[in-house]
């Protein structure tokens, strides 16, 4: 840990999260204090102090966030941006020329397509931008398919061809995916990063325009004290109705909370672990990820590293920026429900883990509140689960001493409570009043509004929204809880690759994964309805509705017709398909229509075609240590045919050089028909191999 001098930044987000912190506890133990009002001496201790304590938690938890909108929402309706001293904004410097940016694109399995539009859109733009001089990429590769990574290869090089970009776009395939994305980026520092200054850190499905990296980089060189800079990426492209309900609250809610957020980060600010820049140097020195002890889920190698990092690098005095204000920043979302909760899934492990780092020696407070908030998003699931089983309680309690005709949710023995009405009400506004701060902070600006598709249908989708949201919260809450069980239990997750681009949820496929919680939801209306009566049940309709109808909604909002349908009538639109970015529109299929196509069997390919043989060899190295294995495996791919390898063994043979230019000669010298056949060679190129054998 690095002490550094007080910098004037410091003391106004000290202050600042002063008033944060009273904001949240003074009104948490207020309402707290109206439900003790209401609960006392009507329940036992045993459920009135639990039910105190959630409550209590659970509203701090969610008037944190509307702190944070409300003050964002007043810093944008007032049209300023929070620069306060010491802001990188304030202080641009021309880039030394000698100092280069390594754009990291770490893949594994993804759809090779759609990451080199992605690439070479933020290529073109830098071009465009007259920056490209100081940028270099680099696909870095965890692929584990063969043919996927054979396919990777060929798309790289077509790649450089058509835009001239050998020495400027590189291509590296680690043989072990050790710790995953955190381990290929840190791979990368090891082997190149001395000779770049700075390095961004790009998703497989992130674009960026070249003004917004050269910019970057500006502040960058202005501000050698920060270590990341972090943009607010915007979710786009997705046709799904789930994915268009997401990307349509992002950018609608979006601004309000990230400006909110900048006001109280300052220079303790988040990394998200993409679209963002870092200085490599002290990245590399200090960033290295600890193994927490005991076994996973919850020990061992952390699965969410972002956030873990920028702690790391603000605990060693380098500043951390996140700066909303940038544009031209773009991901996509999880198209479906299913694809979303796999993310949250992992997520939620990671999250989890966090909270072991909270005692971590000379951790900024900052920080260890984005440990706290980062697993609360999924903590608060089991708590409002167990608030609600707690109230289902009371009420059973209640009608059970003989009070069930007179009693409902507001009505107690012969009076009506008015404390009730006030908690409900005041839980409305935290939840509900961030999205009207959004729709005024839109709609003061008529070509704003007009992007989201004027001002009736901006309202009707916001209204539509969040209709959407309350049916889906219980669905999540179920989930998220059994993340939480599972993570607690000892049952742990790995990353997987993604799903990019959109897909329908079949109903078979949907009945498998949320049949349990539909017929937990229909269960629990049965069972609850005559013990309850009907005042109190009316209550859990949203959330017993909710979890009924999570088979329907997993596929009516997994379908592109559907999200084309809302698109065609102006609902959940969003600015970018208004006025398209240039970088957006290189991601149609026509702009990747030169990359080579590979049909059949892509590992017989790269033996068989000179070509590819020739760039898949260049990329390897030579691997004694494998040699014994390898030619064992290359007498079995040459005399049983390339069918009968697994792809463990093709991987053995791809990262060989000598193996791939052994079996490349190989069967170039055979004149074996049968055994030319097994190589995927048709009659007259049977001819052909065997007149050029004889040669």
């Amino acid at each position: 840990m690095i002490r550094t001098p007080a910098r004037p930044w410091e003391t106004i987000s000290r202050y600042r999260r002063y008033w944060l912190s009273a904001f949240i506890i003074l009104p948490a133990c207020s309402a707290g204090l109206m439900l003790d009002q209401v609960l006392a001496d009507r329940l036992p201790l045993w459920l009135e102090i639990p039910t105190l304590l959630i409550f209590s938690m659970l509203f701090a938890w969610i008037s944190a966030g509307f702190w944070t909108a409300l003050v964002g929402f007043i810093l944008l309706m007032s049209g300023r941006t929070d620069t306060a001293p010491g802001s990188p904004e304030l202080r641009l410097a021309e880039p030394n020329p000698h100092n280069k940016v390594a754009i990291l694109m770490p893949i594994y399995n993804e759809e090779v397509e759609r990451v080199a539009a992605g690439l070479q859109a933020t290529f073109k733009s830098l071009q465009r931008a007259g920056a490209l001089a100081h940028f270099e990429f680099f696909l870095l590769s965890d692929t584990r398919n063969p043919d996927v990574w054979l396919r990777e290869e060929l798309v790289w090089s077509a790649l450089c061809e058509s835009l001239d970009a050998f020495g400027k776009i590189h291509y590296r395939r680690r043989p072990v995916n050790n710790k995953a994305k955190s381990g290929n980026v840190a791979d990368f520092c090891r082997r190149w990063g001395r000779d770049y200054e700075y390095m961004v850190v790009l998703d497989a499905d992130s674009v960026m325009n070249g003004e917004t990296l050269y910019r970057m980089l500006e502040m960058m060189e202005g501000n050698p004290q920060v270590g990341i800079i972090q943009t607010q990426p915007v979710a786009v492209n997705r046709e799904t109705l789930y994915a268009r309900l997401q990307q349509f609250a992002q950018h609608l809610y979006g601004p309000v909370f990230s400006a909110g957020l900048r006001f109280w980060q300052l220079g303790d600010g988040h990394y998200i672990g993409h679209n963002a820049i870092l200085r490599t140097a002290p990245f590399t020195e200090y960033c290295a990820l600890p193994v927490l002890p005991g076994r996973p889920p919850l020990g061992g190698p952390l699965l969410s590293h972002d956030f873990v990092e920028a702690a790391l690098m603000a605990r060693n005095g380098w500043e951390v920026w996140f700066v909303p204000s940038l544009p031209g920043s773009y991901e996509e979302v999880p198209p479906t429900l299913i694809d979303d909760l796999k993310r949250d899934r992992r997520w939620a492990q990671g999250n989890m883990q966090h909270l072991r780092l909270l005692a971590g020696e000379g951790l900024r407070s900052a920080h260890r509140f984005l440990f706290i908030n980062g697993a609360m998003s999924f903590l608060a699931a089991p708590l409002w689960g167990l608030f609600l089983i707690l109230g289902a309680l009371g009420s059973l309690h209640w009608a059970g001493g003989g009070n069930d005709d007179t009693v409902t949710p507001f009505h107690w023995g012969s009076s009506i409570d008015p404390l009730p009405f006030w908690l409900f009400g005041v839980t409305a506004v935290l939840l509900l009043s961030p999205k009207w701060m959004a729709i005024l902070w839109v709609a003061r600006q008529p070509g704003r509004r007009q992007q989201f598709g004027g001002l009736f249908h901006l309202i009707l989708s916001m209204l539509m929204e969040s209709v959407f949201s309350v049916l889906m919260a219980p669905i999540r809450m179920a989930f998220h809880s059994q993340f939480v069980i599972q993570t607690l239990s000892g049952k742990g997750v790995r990353w997987g690759a993604q799903v990019r681009g959109d897909q329908e949820t079949s109903w078979p496929v949907a009945l498998r994964f949320f049949g349990w919680c539909s017929a937990l939801g229909l269960v629990l209306a049965v069972a609850l309805y005559p013990f309850l009566g009907f005042w109190h049940f009316v209550w859990l309709v949203p959330i017993l509705g909710g979890l009924m109808a999570a088979v329907p909604l997993g596929v009516w909002t997994s379908r592109p017709g559907l999200g084309r349908w809302a698109r065609q009538h102006r609902l959940f639109v969003i600015p970018e398909e208004v006025l398209v970015p240039e970088e957006l529109q290189a991601l149609d299929s026509d702009s990747v229509a030169y990359l080579p196509h590979i049909e059949g069997d892509a590992f017989v390919q790269v033996v068989v075609d000179p070509r590819f043989n020739a760039i898949h060899s260049a990329l390897q190295r030579n691997r004694t240590g494998l040699w014994p294995r390898a030619a064992s495996l290359c007498h079995k791919a040459l005399e049983e045919g390339p069918q009968q390898l697994s792809n463990r063994e093709r991987n053995i043979l791809l990262s060989d050089r000598n193996s791939m230019l052994s079996l490349h000669r190989a069967v170039w010298s055979m004149n074996d028909r049968k055994r030319l056949t097994a190589w995927g060679l048709e009659s007259d190129d049977q001819d052909e191999f065997i007149h050029e054998a004889g040669q």
